[in-house]
């Protein structure tokens, strides 16, 4: 089963949404500065490797650009200085990879929320689904996808869905993307 790639440019944002914290902190010199960075750095390894995300080594990497840093032969005045040094010349590309990863799952998503739509527009105006407020809405969802993969007019869309999202973000992006102003039905 596909890992929701919704889920992964969302838990991805989050760290970048974090990061600004991140760089207030070193600005600020704050003591444990560098303590938060690494648990922000771990925390974004585990997510690129739970979904095998090779850049996931290059956070990796960068992380052990830092640690090298302590073993300096210095007095321990100036080597925390050497690695919080080291700290903030690694910031930047680190914001940049993470970038560099989530940018082509959130224009993949982008086009298939654009697809969706156009699918959705399609349907409501066939006027063959109409929504029951009786109904739970997540069955309202799946009647629009089985509609949608066995239509011949709209299954060259449900293959291009299926083939770049699980079917569980498909559903989300329905759900998201819906206008149930357009599957009302108006004899009622």
């Amino acid at each position: 089963m596909k890992k929701s790639i919704l889920n992964l440019i969302y838990v991805l944002r989050e760290k970048l949404i974090e990061f600004p914290i991140l760089v207030n902190r070193l600005e600020h010199k704050e003591v444990h500065f560098l303590e938060h960075l690494f648990i922000w750095m771990k925390t974004v390894e585990e997510i690129l490797s739970t979904y095998n995300i090779s850049e996931t080594s290059e956070i990796a990497g960068l992380r052990s650009k830092i640690i090298a840093q302590r073993f300096n032969e210095s007095n321990s005045n100036s080597k925390k200085k050497v690695v919080l040094k080291a700290a903030s010349e690694v910031l930047y590309d680190l914001q940049k990879t993470i970038l560099e990863v989530v940018k082509p799952f959130e224009k993949k998503t982008q086009e298939s929320r654009d697809l969706v739509r156009q699918m959705l527009l399609i349907i409501g105006e066939m006027k063959l689904i109409h929504y029951d407020f009786d109904q739970p809405f997540e069955q309202f969802v799946n009647t629009i996808w089985e509609l949608i993969i066995s239509n011949d007019q709209l299954k060259a869309g449900a293959i291009k869905l299926k083939t770049d999202l699980p079917l569980t973000d498909i559903r989300l992006l329905i759900a998201e993307e819906i206008n149930l102003e357009d599957f009302q039905n108006v004899d009622n």
